[in-house]
């Protein structure tokens, strides 16, 4: 099923809508067809290039066919004035006198002088005045012909936007039925988060007025914890110097350690014997 078909099926006011469009479609490709054959030019295909190429159309149709009237209008006046004018006459008045006799005949060209606003009996003027009719009816009907094309128009128009109107009011359209409690509760929660900022922004003009003033003597004293903490580490490492010779083993350690007392303890009694005996000599 395509777009059209599905569409039609669940909204009627659509289906009327989209048939009205494609015959409208189907006389713009007419008169585009008429006009320029196989080659027609491309556009691009819009509400609103429709409306413009419909109104368009009837605007050429209606002048065309102005047009074509005019022709015919003029070239049975150029050939009537043509004539001559006492055979112009001659022909009026057989043409009356077969139809109409004696007074009937008076009749009728007095009353065709007062419709035509023509004070005088000339046939070749009556004929002009005729023909100038003729034209004004013309161009009256093609003005009403314009009127009734751009009524349909503004009906098609009409339609459309009927369509449109049954669509929004639809259940698809309508408004929540808990909207007017939820813009309240939102409007509440807008007015407590503009309160909270307000809180938070002064906390923070605060915080940065008392950062300020004590971050120099912040900077300062961590700055002597860190040069207490490197000479803890220079002596530390000092005394791990001493150590760097063990083995890794504990055991074997301390045997290394027991021996470096041992040792100590050796050259201590030594030293202690040189002492001595180079003390006695002085004692004697």
């Amino acid at each position: 099923m395509d777009d059209w078909t599905a569409t039609a099926l669940f909204s009627p006011s659509k289906a009327r809508a989209q048939q009205a469009q494609a015959k409208d479609w189907a006389a713009v490709d007419a008169w585009l067809s008429r006009r320029y054959g196989s080659r027609i030019p491309s556009f691009e295909r819009n509400e609103d290039t429709l409306q413009a190429l419909l109104t368009l159309a009837n605007l050429n149709e209606n002048a065309d066919e102005q047009r074509a009237s005019v022709e015919r209008v003029q070239k049975s006046a150029l050939q009537a004035l043509g004539r001559k004018q006492d055979g112009l006459q001659g022909e009026v008045m057989q043409g009356v006198e077969k139809e109409l006799k004696g007074v009937d005949s008076l009749d009728v060209l007095a009353e065709m002088g007062v419709v035509l606003n023509c004070g005088s009996g000339d046939v070749a003027r009556l004929g002009k005045e005729i023909v100038s009719l003729g034209v004004e009816e013309f161009e009256i009907v093609q003005q009403v012909k314009r009127a009734e094309a751009q009524l349909e128009a503004l009906k098609r128009e009409q339609r459309r936007i009927t369509a449109l109107l049954e669509d929004l009011r639809g259940e698809d359209y309508k408004a929540p039925s808990d909207i007017v409690e939820d813009t309240a509760e939102w409007m509440r929660l807008a007015k407590h988060l503009k309160a909270k900022v307000a809180e938070y922004e002064e906390r923070l003009s605060a915080s940065k007025t008392s950062s300020r003033s004590i971050g120099i003597e912040h900077v300062q004293q961590r700055m002597g914890d860190v040069e207490e903490q490197k000479a803890a580490l220079q002596v530390l490492e000092e005394e791990l110097r001493a150590f760097q010779n063990l083995p890794a083993d504990a055991r074997t350690a301390r045997a290394e350690v027991e021996r470096a007392r041992e040792g100590l303890r050796r050259l201590t009694t030594k030293r202690d014997r040189l002492f001595e005996g180079l003390v006695d000599p002085y004692n004697r």
